[in-house]
């Protein structure tokens, strides 16, 4: 199985351990990822600007995994979304895909809709499956507790982002549950962590980032763990720079969840990249370590053994 693999613009600038993570799992399964240079930003920063110019960027990159003949894999919500947004309106609008396309053959480039746009997450549910994953650990993680949060974009609107239910997701309790770690529920899970207003309100953006982290801690967490780059960078950067400005502040360090399954799956933590996380300390990374152990059924095959 291979994939164009879609970082985004933030990603790796600012949170490259998200994609060496995601990487390091993936190739565990048999996943190829393919690193194309040629892709450009979603278009994102374009959307309350000018639509086609929010666009055309998402149907460029689509046009290029289609060159390609792969589908694309996202790690950033915001991509995503962005994304998906693009392919639902261009596939409807007849003419705007032929006003693209005559563009796009200036670069000989051309849109047709064939390349499928994935979350990595929805192909570890779906592509790998549980049952694969719960097969190829190595350890499980008991005792650890995890507030999830899955930030704004990729949850809604649902009928464009088609990734979980919006308002029960399960693909991430499915898929945080066979490492065997907890998912919490937790006050905030399904709100805004506060980025989009950093830098405009940073008094506004640091209150909610603050209610989230204290929502988490209310509910017993042991770590944040943020699906989107956007609330990764709140919880792990923002909240550093907040403990810096207030001394003896405590930090709910940040767990992104491929690094919590490359830990079960047996990847050395340097190549997840836990020490890029800011709010994770060594010792954090010796409380996570001491918590793992063998899956289960390794244990109940061991207990057999021992008994014959």
């Amino acid at each position: 199985m291979k994939f164009a693999f879609f970082q985004g613009c933030n990603i790796p600038v600012r949170v490259e351990q998200y994609a060496d993570s995601t990487e390091a799992v993936l190739q565990t399964f048999g996943i190829e990822l393919v690193r194309i240079p040629e892709f450009n930003c979603c278009g994102y920063p374009m959307r309350n600007v000018d639509e086609k110019a929010y666009i055309m960027p998402s149907v460029r990159n689509m046009a290029i995994a289609e060159k390609a003949g792969l589908d694309i894999l996202v790690i950033c919500n915001c991509c995503f979304a962005s994304l998906q947004k693009a392919k639902s309106v261009v596939d409807k609008d007849r003419a705007l895909r032929e006003e693209f396309n005559t563009l796009l053959a200036k670069e000989g480039l051309a849109y047709s809709g064939t390349a499928r746009i994935r979350h990595y997450l929805t192909v570890l549910h779906e592509d790998v499956g549980i049952e694969t994953i719960r097969n190829k650990l190595v350890n499980t993680c008991k005792g650890l507790k995890l507030s999830v949060i899955h930030g704004c974009h990729i949850l809604r609107p649902r009928e464009i982002t088609q990734f979980d239910d919006s308002f029960v997701p399960r693909i991430t309790e499915d898929l945080v549950g066979v490492t065997g770690a907890t998912s919490l529920d937790w006050r905030g899970r399904m709100e805004c962590c506060g980025a989009a207003l950093a830098g405009l309100n940073d008094e506004l953006s640091r209150k909610l980032l603050q209610e989230k982290i204290s929502g988490a801690r209310q509910a017993g967490a042991d770590y944040i763990t943020p699906i989107c780059s956007y609330c990764h960078l709140q919880f792990d950067t923002t909240q550093s720079n907040m403990a810096a400005e207030a001394p003896g502040s405590e930090i709910l360090p940040v767990l992104l969840y491929p690094q919590l399954l490359g830990l079960c799956l047996g990847i050395d933590e340097r190549r997840l990249g836990m020490t890029g996380n800011r709010t994770i300390a060594t010792s954090d990374i010796d409380h996570i370590k001491s918590l793992l152990g063998p899956p289960v059924e390794e244990k109940k095959k061991k207990v057999r053994q021992q008994a014959a």
